[in-house]
């Protein structure tokens, strides 16, 4: 297999008569991905910085190839999920507002803290994007029940998460090599994350007056905890990541993303370079 980082350029034809609630009707698993996709351009924008900040630090030629590979795939998923947002913002979703936010927070990390803690945050949360990658991926079914756009988009999106979901850990390890700090930061920016993530979810529905029902609930509460459920997969691989020593290849997620042009053609050929 070849495990290169490519940066490709895609063509997502953003559906403006998209359903309003596009996974399967439910507006709390529905926010959920829209809250996400907030604080995506954002938070691609601060990863870049924070590993172009230790750039010239980096020895290794092949990392060095990687890092500019990394900076290339995560500009590219920053623009898309803004196009996808401004659709959403048009819809009456306030996407723009969790975007802001995101971006107040992150502009707050950049002026208080020092920038081996700022890659940290970036190590994390690469982390936790390479986990929800693997659950999108290891369950196609529930990618068909999303908007046929964001699904193509979430397909891209997460096959380059697990491309690159060890570049800026192995810069934090060259240029910090600080495990109490990557360990420290991993656990905070786990609770902060998740619950900026839920605080987001409940202002998009509050500014559509929407309240879910109890099947609704019922409905989300299974996605998330139920058999193969997002966050019940999620949270071994969360804690793998506090053991001394650990590596984000000791998951292995390359058979997921193996031939994923040959399972996903549609995806494949919106690709324009």
């Amino acid at each position: 297999m070849d495990n290169s980082i490519t940066v490709r350029r895609m063509n997502f034809a953003i559906d403006k008569d998209m359903e309003k609630y596009w996974f399967g009707g439910n507006p709390l698993i529905s926010t959920f991905f829209y809250a996400l996709s907030g604080t995506f351009p954002d938070g691609e924008r601060f990863f870049i910085d924070t590993v172009r900040h230790y750039r010239n630090n980096v020895k290794d030629p092949k990392l060095q190839q990687e890092i500019r590979a990394f900076i290339g795939q995560e500009a590219h998923h920053g623009k898309a999920h803004e196009d996808f947002n401004n659709a959403l913002e048009a819809k009456g979703f306030p996407v723009n507002t969790v975007a802001a936010k995101a971006k107040a927070l992150l502009d707050l990390a950049r002026k208080r803290l020092k920038p081996q803690r700022q890659l940290a945050i970036t190590v994390a949360l690469e982390h936790v994007t390479a986990t929800m990658a693997e659950h999108a991926l290891r369950h196609p079914d529930l990618l068909e029940q999303m908007d046929p756009t964001f699904r193509k988009m979430i397909i891209w999106h997460a096959v380059e998460e697990i491309e690159h979901k060890a570049v800026a850990f192995d810069v934090f390890r060259e240029c910090v090599d600080n495990e109490f700090l990557r360990r420290r930061v991993m656990f905070m920016t786990l609770l902060l994350f998740f619950g900026r993530a839920i605080s987001f979810q409940r202002m998009l529905m509050r500014a559509d007056n929407r309240r879910a029902s109890l099947k609704e609930w019922w409905q989300a509460m299974k996605f998330f905890w139920g058999k193969d459920g997002l966050m019940r997969e999620s949270i071994p691989h969360f804690l793998k990541a506090f053991k001394r020593g650990f590596h984000p290849e000791d998951i292995d997620q390359k058979p997921l993303i193996e031939n994923w042009q040959q399972r996903y053609p549609d995806v494949a050929g919106l690709q324009t370079n």
